[in-house]
């Protein structure tokens, strides 16, 4: 290569980029992608909330920058812009027609043969089946004799249904944590000095842009790759950098060594394996905030990826699309397939394009060089549905981690169970979100009829108090304990809405489980923003003793001011 050839400035992506998927201008997410829950989600819940915008544009502005209702249903779109959201509702029925059509009639089938079907052969409704549903679905019984359709969810990805032409990347310069929109509740509408670049998210041309976080590359490269001119430098330049490249040197020592990226994404790295759990990696906005692990922080290939549910802040799209060209090997639950919310993480992976994803369920591993990952039951979290979910045992050499995510110990037998088929676990990693959000939240609109309000509240998504996380400590063993995976850091509000603080009903479980941990002798701590450390050896005897009575839940007036919608 010649010397003015060096001289050429590389481009890499900026520490304050955000590359955010997009699907017709929504936030990606499982709920957005795969085609039945897609047209569930669009025909129960972003049409209504498009037609309830427009109906009164200014009190759901207001009511979007209402602290107290942060994660509600209200766009935050300023009245001005009232007339791009109506054109947006008539392109949205238009492109969508094929989508809105099937999802109508796999509602209205499944409500007729609910009525009809009582035990007596499906065989003849096979000849009913409406024509939008046709070789998509397989009529079948439960042991109750409870008829229900079975999508093909992998023949649905080859359809029509699945419109990969309206996935987009937009880039934008981050000015500052809480300036994303609330994820669910805001289509993108243009925005000055942001990029959009149409293409489906499978497109290896994805790899290629995510490449530049390793491998710089000149200008009119990064222009004809997004497909901009210099004309449109002034909005792309602001998104990249000419300063070198960098990534962790991987961990070579025969200790785990923990890099804590927010909320529940961990870093485990032992004598060069790196597992990332429930990936979402924060950018560094211009205007600085607080201090955090980013992309330069990870080591240029990660071996695996964990992921313990399909919840948006642990199957993050947007990490994981930016990680998939340095990433080995996806590590997903499995998935049982009965109801439109049970997303196939797996099924969805590959047909985003991750070469090698890996489906574990309870005691399945995968081994390592010197241990294993394999799956834990994960109870609580799902409002009682049949999701899929898994927590996961990490070994690494001598020391056992469980990464409990938002488990619940629901059952501590189950823990104990675990402890003989793996062994005991040195250290935990589990959240104390105890208030979660109605079961309606997120999942309703895939209900065939919203359930009732007190249904919804009683059948909450949450994870462990103070109790069933002591119960789940004692079970395992455990000598270490970080309570984390809670929204507590800035730049997940827009995905989880939580408005953490201080006095909320979670931190005061977390922090009753690290008073209680010192006291019984267990390393104790919550990990916010850049952390990291290394798991020392342990000599100390495992504690055997019951667990002290914690402090009492917080009231039930403190969960409903937590989620007010």
């Amino acid at each position: 290569m010649s010397h003015a050839a060096n001289d050429i400035p590389r481009y890499r992506l900026a520490d304050s980029t955000v590359v955010e998927p997009l699907v017709h201008r929504w936030a990606a997410w499982p709920y957005v992608l795969p085609p039945l829950a897609a047209g569930l989600h669009l025909l129960n819940y972003q049409l209504p909330l498009l037609r309830s915008y427009l109906a009164d544009p200014a009190q759901h502005f207001a009511a979007a920058h209402d602290p107290a209702l942060i994660g509600g249903p209200f766009m935050d779109v300023p009245p001005a812009r009232a007339g791009e959201v109506r054109a947006f509702l008539e392109e949205t029925e238009a492109k969508r027609a094929e989508l809105l059509g099937f999802t109508r009639a796999a509602k209205d089938f499944q409500a007729f043969l609910v009525a009809e079907a009582r035990g007596q052969s499906l065989e003849p409704y096979y000849a009913r089946i409406p024509e939008p549903l046709r070789g998509y679905v397989e009529l079948v019984y439960d042991y109750h004799d409870r008829p229900s359709l079975r999508f093909l969810e992998n023949l649905l990805y080859e359809s029509p249904y699945y419109q990969h032409g309206l996935q987009s990347l937009r880039l934008a310069r981050l000015e500052r944590d809480g300036q994303l929109p609330f994820f669910m509740t805001t289509p993108r509408l243009d925005s000055p000095g942001e990029v959009d670049w149409m293409l489906p998210f499978s497109d290896a041309r994805v790899d290629a842009l995510f490449r530049l976080d390793v491998e710089p590359r000149p200008l009119e490269e990064v222009r004809a790759l997004l497909g901009l001119s210099p004309a449109e430098d002034a909005r792309l330049l602001p998104l990249l950098s000419n300063t070198p490249a960098r990534t962790a040197e991987p961990w070579r020592e025969k200790r785990v060594r923990v890099r804590y990226f927010g909320h529940a994404c961990v870093l485990l790295e032992y004598d060069g394996v790196s597992i990332l759990t429930d990936p979402y990696v924060a950018a560094v906005p211009h205007a600085g905030g607080m201090e955090r692990h980013s992309w330069k922080d990870l080591p240029a290939h990660i071996d695996y990826a964990l992921v313990t549910h399909a919840h948006q802040d642990h199957f993050a799209l947007e990490t994981l699309l930016r990680l998939r060209h340095r990433l080995g090997t996806l590590v997903v639950p499995r998935s049982h397939g009965m109801v439109p919310g049970d997303v196939s993480l797996r099924m969805l992976a590959r047909k985003l394009g991750f070469p090698r994803v890996v489906e574990l369920a309870e005691l399945d591993s995968l081994p390592l060089p010197d241990g294993h990952i394999a799956g834990v039951p994960f109870f609580g979290e799902h409002g009682d549905l049949v999701h899929g979910k898994s927590a996961y045992a990490v070994r690494l050499g001598r020391e056992q981690v469980l990464i409990g995510a938002d488990s619940d110990c629901l059952d501590a037998r189950t823990y104990e169970h675990v402890c003989r088929a793996l062994g005991p676990f040195d250290t935990v990693f589990l959240g104390t979100e105890s208030v979660g959000a109605p079961l309606t939240w997120s999942v309703g609109p895939l209900f065939p009829k919203p359930p009732p309000p007190q249904q919804a509240q009683s059948r909450r998504y949450h994870g462990s108090n103070a109790r069933n996380a002591l119960r789940l400590l004692e079970a395992v063993g455990a000598r270490r304990i970080y309570t984390y995976a809670m929204g507590a850091e800035p730049w997940v509000e827009h995905l989880l809405g939580l408005g953490m603080k201080e006095d909320s009903p979670q931190m005061i479980e977390s922090n009753a489980v690290l008073a209680q941990g010192k006291q019984r002798g267990l390393v104790a701590d919550r990990p916010i923003g850049r952390v990291e450390f290394v798991l020392e050896p342990l000599d100390t005897p495992r504690p055997t003793a019951p667990a002290p009575e914690p402090a009492p839940r917080a009231p039930e007036s403190d969960t409903e001011d937590q989620f007010a919608f």
